[in-house]
């Protein structure tokens, strides 16, 4: 059940309403349609059922080859035989692919199990990137290969001519996405290892150190697998954590915080503050403004709700740090899963504080926050301009 519900979620429960719709009832409401073209990224409506087929495909085929590929690696390591080794690959294909970071064992990825199945490791980490890199994007290079293979094909055999300009099919999404993934990915390994090479890194062989180093860099960025003891782990090692769970995947993935688009986005805009530069321009391309509102917007609103949630659980937790209720926060809010070993310990109203912070997480801040405002009516008049001192 919670296997199906990780699946469910991690697709996201409007797109599964919208094939049901689609398939079963042959059709769907129109601004239903819109929504759904603007969240899948498409250029006409006409696509969305072969789009959603395509996601579904997609999340099938990369859940089965990482369940097959984790199954060759635990094979004979479970007490429970073969039917429990292949549940156990199924289950896990879906919880990293999905970011939900839920285990079968206790002790998670290091459990005595698996603690020194390296290769486990990776293959949980690399299904984790996936996951969190989003349908677009996946969608976007699969475009690009079809492109490549096609046109290739065709300059061989004569049918057309070399390209005079090269077509762009790699969208800005697209470009940031994958440079803010690949920045985090590096960093947080490299930093991980430094931070962790005289502690939970001690001892292990270096293809050990490395795979750890490297799921213990993804799986912040909303995933929820442990590769050690959370209380374990050097100070560094936790705000790093806290930073990239704050950052989060990309847009449309299963994975959840702040979003790298969004982060990015603010980050030129801040750039281009401090230097005077109105427009935020990445590639020849200009980013749009209602763009740049729209992320400072979920930034905002994601602090406000933080601090809320902090303040509420410093009342009812007694003599807690506030930096461990912040990590459950950020953890909760940014639907990471990952704990001080302190969810246990929380009181019925924290544990309620906590689920809700989840349940906001997974809707999306901004969505959620949006809901509770009247749609404003665009006024064709100005009034002056006044500057305001920051």
């Amino acid at each position: 059940i919670i296997m199906f519900l990780i699946q469910i979620g991690g697709i996201g429960v409007m797109t599964f309403t919208s094939f049901f719709a689609l398939s079963f009832m042959g059709h769907s409401s129109f601004t239903s349609k819109l929504v759904l073209k603007d969240m899948l990224n498409e250029d006409r409506v006409s696509d969305l059922f072969r789009v959603i087929l395509n996601i579904l495909f997609v999340t099938l085929f990369i859940e089965g080859v990482g369940a097959y590929l984790i199954y060759l690696d635990i094979k004979g390591a479970l007490p429970g035989g073969t039917q429990e080794e292949l549940f156990y690959a199924v289950f896990h294909a879906v919880s990293a692919f999905c970011n939900a970071g839920i285990s079968t064992l206790s002790g998670n990825m290091y459990d005595p199990l698996v603690a020194h199945k390296y290769n486990l490791h990776v293959w949980i980490a690399l299904l984790i990137v996936f996951g969190g890199l989003g349908f677009p994007i996946v969608f976007n290079y699969l475009k690009l290969l079809r492109h490549l293979l096609v046109n290739t094909f065709r300059i061989a055999t004569g049918q057309q001519k070399h390209y005079i300009h090269t077509p762009r099919i790699i969208n800005i999404n697209t470009y940031i996405v994958v440079i803010s993934t690949l920045v985090l990915l590096a960093g947080g390994t490299l930093f991980y290892y430094l931070l962790e090479i005289d502690n939970t890194l001690a001892g292990l062989p270096v293809k050990g150190q490395l795979a750890n180093a490297f799921l213990g860099a993804v799986t912040p960025r909303t995933a929820g697998f442990c590769v050690a003891d959370m209380s374990t782990l050097t100070k560094g090692t936790l705000m790093l954590t806290l930073i990239l769970m704050i950052i989060g995947a990309a847009p449309m993935s299963t994975g959840g915080g702040l979003k790298v688009t969004t982060v990015c986005v603010a980050l030129l805009t801040a750039h281009n503050a401090a230097r005077g530069k109105e427009n935020v321009e990445i590639r020849k391309r200009e980013i749009s403004p209602e763009t740049i509102r729209r992320a400072f917007a979920t930034i905002v609103f994601y602090f406000c709700w933080l601090g809320l949630a902090v303040w509420l659980l410093s009342v009812t937790e007694k003599g807690v740090s506030v930096y461990t209720l912040t990590f459950e926060v950020v953890s909760a809010l940014s639907t990471v899963g990952l704990s001080l070993n302190f969810s246990p310990l929380l009181s019925v109203t924290g544990k309620l504080v906590i689920i809700f912070t989840m349940l906001v997480g997974r809707i999306g801040i901004l969505t959620f926050f949006i809901s509770f405002y009247r749609v404003y009516q665009k006024k064709n008049y100005t009034y002056p301009q006044e500057n305001i001192l920051m």
